[in-house]
């Protein structure tokens, strides 16, 4: 038998809305799971940046980023409850109140706010009572994309204790290259301040750094092939520590935690 046109239509709208229906149950099934890893990813890299895991002491140890069960989001959770507390500064340093959690907030988005509404997460790694790092988002631009990570800076608010990236868009084998360990380890012990206590930052340079050379303590060595993503590695890092600088004079001055 003949179906008419009207008849090919209404099956063809039958199936949309019958597909549409199946794919929005299916998304709000895995929309908790996808909030649960996406905070665990979040968690995992403050950890690494901090020191944490790099010091065995995480019993979450190594973990498959791409894809959290959730036994390991758990895990992640209670050593980052064991490790890491959070609080939220404005734009002069002040810990203010905020409706979203720090782990939420994203420092890209702040940026478009007025100066005077910003919001800045800070993490801060405790050992019993004592402070061992402070850890603050950066991001940025890099060749392709914004590039976002944490950076960790020891008590003293000069000396990087770590630094991840965790999210890009950058040319894998080249500007990718950002997110490897041996990348992110020659940040550690690099200073990003002068000796008068100005900040300088650190500086992604072309090539190997000559340790004896002036200023070897504020530079890096670069990725071969990826001189445009290293330099906007250095702005970002620079950039996002200047947002923060406010707070850390409170922290030197002993007027905040």
């Amino acid at each position: 038998m003949q179906r008419g046109n009207g008849y090919i239509f209404g099956f063809v709208l039958m199936v949309a809305v019958v597909s549409a229906l199946v794919l929005s149950v299916a998304s709000q099934a895995l929309k908790e799971r996808q909030l649960l890893n996406v905070e665990a990813d979040i968690k995992v890299n403050i950890l690494i940046a901090s020191g944490v895991m790099r010091e065995g002491l995480c019993r979450c140890g190594e973990v498959n980023r791409k894809e959290l069960s959730y036994e390991e989001c758990c895990s992640i959770q209670c050593c980052y409850d064991d490790y890491i507390a959070s609080y939220v500064v404005n734009n002069r340093g002040e810990k203010t109140a905020s409706d979203l959690a720090p782990e939420r907030i994203s420092l890209e988005d702040q940026l478009d706010k007025d100066e005077g509404k910003r919001q800045y997460p800070v993490f801060v790694r405790k050992q019993k009572n004592d402070i061992i790092a402070y850890i603050i988002p950066v991001a940025g631009k890099g060749l392709w994309s914004t590039l976002y990570g944490y950076l960790a800076l020891e008590r003293d608010l000069n000396t990087i204790k770590g630094l991840t990236f965790y999210k890009h868009g950058e040319t894998p084998g080249l500007g990718a290259e950002i997110e490897k360990k041996w990348f992110q380890d020659n940040f550690i012990g690099k200073k990003i301040r002068d000796k008068n206590g100005k900040l300088v930052s650190v500086e992604v340079i072309k090539g190997k750094v000559t340790q004896n050379a002036p200023g070897a303590a504020h530079k890096v060595d670069g990725v071969s092939g990826a001189t445009l993503t290293g330099n906007g590695v250095t702005r970002l890092i620079k950039s996002s520590l200047l947002l923060y600088e406010p707070y850390f004079t409170m922290l030197r001055r002993g007027s905040q935690e």
